[in-house]
C-alpha cells in the first residue's frame, strides 16, 4: 500500500510534467505554468458566463430574428475581425520575436476587452440602440480575439523555446498540452456549478419580484414599509445582473493579475533593444563619460557664436583602466536584468531616435558632399555606416509674447548595414556588427540624451536669435563618431569577442532580436563610389 502514492505521485509527474524535470528546464517554469494555469482557468470560466450574452447578441429570445439574419451577422463580424486580424499581422508580426513578453500580455488583454465588448453587446439591445452598433461592437469583439490568438500564438512558441533547456520543445508542448486538458476539465466542472448558480439566481429573483410586486400591491401599511418593499423589488429584479457582472469582473482581476505576475517573471535570455542596453548598461556608461570628458562644442546656427556643453559626468576612463579591458564583470547575467514591461511598451510605440536598418542612401542622403565622403571613408572596414542627423521642430509664435516656441531639437542616430552573405558562416558575423553598431549607437544617443542636445525646447525672440535651439556642425559630428568609434573597437578587439562574453553571461546570442530584421539594401557598391568621386 505504501507503493501507490509513489506511483501515482510518478504517474502524474510523467502526465503532467516534462520529461527529466527539473533538469530539462530553465528555472521559472513551475512558477510560469501555475499563473498562466490561473489565468486559463478564469478565462474559461469568464466564456461560462459570456455564452448567454454572445447567444443574446445574436439573435437567441428574439422572437423577431431569424435564422438567416443571425447566421448573417455571424458571418460579418467574423469576416471583419480577419480582415482587421490581417492588418494587425503586418503591422506587428515583426515585433513578436523581440517583444515576447509584451506581445504575450497584450494577448490576455485584447482577450479581456472582447469578453467585455460581448458581455456589453445584450445591454445595447436592451438600451434600444440600433443594430448597426450592436454590431460594431460585436465586431470589435472579434477582432479582439482574433489580435488574441495571433499574438499567444507567436509569443507562446518563443516561451516554450525559452523554457526547453535541451531542445525538447515537442516535449515541453505535449506536456503544456496535458496541462491546459486538466485546466479546462477542473473548469469545466467549476463552469458548470457557476452557470447552475447564476441560473437559480435569476429564477429566483423572477420568483421572488413577483411576491414582492403582489406585496406591494395589496400592503396598507405605512409609508415606510411601501419603501421597504419598493427596494426588495429593485433589488430582486436586478439581482441575478449585478451578481453575473461582479464574477465576470472578479474574474477579470484575477485574469490580468495572473498574466502579469506570470510574465514578469520570466528572464528570457535572448537579445533585444532593452535587454541587450541593460545587460550593457556599465559598458555604455563608462563608454559614454569617455567620450564626454572634455565637452561637445555646438554651433549658434543664427548668430555664428561658438558655446561649449559640458559632459554629463566629470570622470574618466583611461584606456589603460581594467574595468573596461576586462568588460565580462559589468555584464549582467539575465536573471540580473530587471525589466519594465511599461517602458518597453512606451517605447515600442512612440518615435525613437535610433534608427536601426535604414538604407545607407537614407543614412547619408541630405548631407555635403565632404561630409559624406568622410563618413564613407570612417567606416571603410566595417559592416554598417553611422551617421548623425539633427531635425529642428517648427515655430510656434506665442500670442502673448514677441517669442516663437520651437519643438524639441532632435538628434537621430541611423545606422545601415552593408548587403550581407546568406551564407551560414556569415551568421555569427552577421551578429557581431549588428552588436557593434547597436553598442556605438546607443553610446551616442546616451551621450546626446545626457549633455542635454535634443533634450528639451528653446525659445526665440521675435529678431530670430535662438538661446537653447543649436545645430551641431559637420566637423563636430565627424569628431563624435572618430571618438566614440575608438571606444567601440577597443571594446571588440579583445581575444574574446562582445558575443562571447555575452554568452559567458549566460544570454542567448544565435539569434538578435535588434529589429534590424527589416532593413532594405540599396546598390549601395556605386553609390558609395558615387559619393567618393
Amino acid at each position: 500500500m505504501s507503493k501507490m502514492p509513489s506511483k501515482l505521485t510518478r504517474a502524474l509527474h510523467t502526465l503532467f510534467l516534462p520529461t527529466d524535470y527539473p533538469k530539462s528546464v530553465n528555472p521559472g517554469y513551475i512558477k510560469y505554468q501555475a499563473y498562466d494555469s490561473i489565468q486559463g482557468l478564469s478565462s474559461y470560466l469568464r466564456g461560462v458566463v459570456t455564452t448567454s450574452a454572445i447567444l443574446t447578441a445574436a439573435g437567441v429570445g428574439n422572437a423577431e430574428a431569424t435564422a438567416t439574419s443571425a447566421a448573417v451577422q455571424w458571418a460579418m463580424k467574423d469576416g471583419c475581425g480577419m480582415m482587421g486580424g490581417l492588418v494587425f499581422s503586418y503591422f506587428t508580426s515583426c515585433y513578436f520575436d523581440s517583444h515576447v513578453k509584451e506581445f504575450r500580455l497584450f494577448a490576455d488583454i485584447m482577450n479581456d476587452i472582447g469578453l467585455f465588448l460581448d458581455m456589453l453587446s445584450p445591454l445595447l439591445i436592451h438600451w434600444k440602440y440600433d443594430s448597426l452598433a450592436v454590431m460594431g461592437v460585436a465586431t470589435f469583439a472579434t477582432l479582439c480575439r482574433v489580435m488574441c490568438g495571433m499574438a499567444a500564438g507567436a509569443t507562446k512558441n518563443c516561451i516554450t523555446q525559452h523554457f526547453a533547456k535541451k531542445g525538447n520543445m515537442a516535449d515541453l508542448s505535449a506536456k503544456e498540452g496535458t496541462q491546459e486538458t486538466l485546466v479546462s476539465l477542473i473548469g469545466m466542472v467549476m463552469g458548470i456549478g457557476l452557470a447552475k448558480f447564476l441560473q437559480d439566481m435569476e429564477e429566483n429573483c423572477k420568483i421572488l419580484r413577483q411576491a414582492s410586486t403582489l406585496q406591494a400591491t395589496d400592503s396598507n401599511d405605512d409609508q415606510a414599509n411601501g419603501l421597504f418593499v419598493s427596494l426588495n423589488v429593485l433589488i430582486y429584479r436586478d439581482g441575478a445582473f449585478y451578481a453575473t457582472w461582479f464574477v465576470f469582473l472578479l474574474l477579470t482581476i484575477i485574469h490580468v493579475w495572473a498574466n502579469y505576475v506570470g510574465v514578469k517573471s520570466l528572464k528570457l535570455k535572448t537579445l533585444n533593444r532593452a535587454r541587450c542596453e541593460m545587460a550593457l548598461q556599465n559598458i555604455l556608461v563608462k563608454m559614454e563619460i569617455e567620450i564626454s570628458d572634455d565637452g561637445i562644442h555646438t554651433t549658434d546656427d543664427s548668430c555664428g557664436e561658438r558655446h561649449t556643453i559640458p559632459p554629463p559626468m566629470t570622470a574618466c576612463i583611461s584606456q589603460d583602466d581594467d574595468t573596461v579591458d576586462n568588460p565580462v564583470t559589468d555584464i549582467l547575467t539575465p536573471n540580473e536584468c530587471c525589466e519594465s514591461l511599461y517602458r518597453s511598451w512606451m517605447h515600442l510605440m512612440q518615435r525613437d531616435t535610433l534608427k536601426l536598418g535604414v538604407t545607407i542612401s537614407t543614412a547619408i542622403g541630405g548631407m555635403s558632399m565632404e561630409h559624406a565622403q568622410n563618413i564613407l571613408n570612417l567606416f571603410r572596414n566595417e559592416g554598417y555606416i553611422l551617421t548623425i542627423s539633427t531635425s529642428r521642430g517648427a515655430r510656434k509664435p506665442n500670442a502673448r509674447t514677441s517669442k516663437i516656441r520651437m519643438d524639441r531639437l532632435q538628434v537621430y542616430i541611423n545606422v545601415a548595414l552593408r548587403p550581407r552573405s546568406d551564407s551560414d558562416d556569415s551568421i555569427e558575423n552577421d551578429n557581431m556588427i549588428q552588436l557593434k553598431s547597436f553598442v556605438h549607437a546607443k553610446i551616442l544617443q546616451r551621450h546626446f540624451n545626457n549633455s542635454g542636445i535634443g533634450s528639451g525646447s528653446g525659445s526665440i525672440s521675435g529678431n530670430g536669435s535662438s538661446r537653447y535651439i543649436r545645430m551641431l556642425e559637420d566637423g563636430e559630428k565627424i569628431r563624435i563618431l572618430e571618438k566614440s568609434k575608438a571606444c567601440v573597437d577597443r571594446l571588440c578587439s579583445k581575444d574574446e569577442t562582445l558575443l562571447e562574453l555575452l554568452k559567458i553571461r549566460g544570454w542567448n546570442v544565435e539569434t538578435l532580436h535588434l529589429n534590424y530584421d527589416n532593413c532594405e539594401f540599396d546598390t549601395v557598391e556605386d553609390d558609395e563610389d558615387k559619393w567618393r568621386q
